[in-house]
């Protein structure tokens, strides 16, 4: 009997998680660019080269997460994101490569397609520049943990439909260690898979 009891109870609990309509778990994908503002000596390879006329920067990203639905309103989610920074002129360059997990909520707080999210975010960047001429210096920052706060509109909730894109913003406070902090602001564009 303790057992048909305990397997009713199971079953009561875990029911909702394959129930028809909303989908409990997914994964979404996305590409992202922005502007990071750094904190501390990492100014000193990023000045050199925008003080050159004419310098060239790329500044690309990528970002997924794994999200469970409890509700249709709430993804609880774990991801991670990136943004890579490139300043280059001739043989000079400031390479930054910054990367986190995440660990958050995204609420859909009306009917349609309007997100709000906020996530705890622990990550760290490494660096590579030559700005002297004399050979390329690497350096790594402290792992730092930092939130990210976001707002999107999922398209795709709004139509009804799958495969439509989401576009949205972010702001990424990551702390690098003996005061020193990274603000990143960055626009993106993903898709629920």
């Amino acid at each position: 009997m303790k057992k048909i009891i305990i397997a009713a109870v199971l079953f009561a609990a875990l029911a909702p998680l394959f129930a028809e309509g909303t989908k409990r778990f997914g994964f979404d994908a996305g590409l992202s660019s922005g502007y990071p503002l750094y904190g501390g000596t990492v100014n000193d390879s990023v000045t050199p080269i925008t003080g050159i006329n004419g310098f060239k920067r790329i500044i690309i990203g990528f970002n997924g997460d794994f999200f469970y639905s409890p509700v249709e309103q709430v993804h609880l989610f774990a991801g991670a994101d990136t943004l890579a920074d490139f300043l280059w002129d001739g043989g000079w360059y400031s390479y930054h490569f910054d990367y986190a997990l995440l660990f958050g909520v995204k609420v859909y707080p009306f009917s349609g397609g309007f997100a709000a999210s906020a996530a705890y975010a622990l990550g760290s960047r490494d660096d590579y520049y030559n700005t002297t001429g004399n050979g390329g210096v690497t350096s790594h920052a402290k792992w730092g943990n930092g939130f990210r706060l976001g707002a999107e509109f999922d398209f795709s909730k709004l139509l009804n439909q799958k495969y439509v894109p989401a576009l949205g913003f972010y702001y990424r406070f990551m702390p690098r260690g003996g005061d020193v902090y990274d603000n990143i602001f960055a626009a993106y564009v993903s898709i629920e898979l």
